[in-house]
């Protein structure tokens, strides 16, 4: 549900939803969102869209905004890789 809400936006192109452990043993939503060519938003503003849209419980606890969502030889996004990226925080770098 939370990437349908993300990918309705008019700028994103696609999206990617994952999991994150965190401190508490729980885990939060993080959200990868890949938007138009030519075309920027902030997490911030999505953070903000997708807030009007799902339920407190269903809202990513981070929207992360890259150029490319990474994706296997058959366009699937890998998923696991952004998982990963979610943990140790490598999107920073991106």
């Amino acid at each position: 549900e939370v990437e349908a809400v993300l990918n309705a936006h008019p700028l994103v192109t696609q999206s990617a939803v994952v999991g994150r452990p965190t401190a508490d043993g729980n885990e939060e939503v993080v959200a990868f969102v890949q938007v138009a060519p030519g075309t920027e938003i902030s997490a911030a503003e999505l953070e903000h869209y997708a807030a009007e849209r799902l339920a407190p419980y269903k809202r990513p606890g981070e929207v992360v905004v890259v150029e490319h969502l990474p994706a296997g030889a058959t366009g699937k996004i890998l998923k696991n890789r952004l998982a990963e990226m979610a943990r140790s925080h490598a999107y920073d770098q991106m």
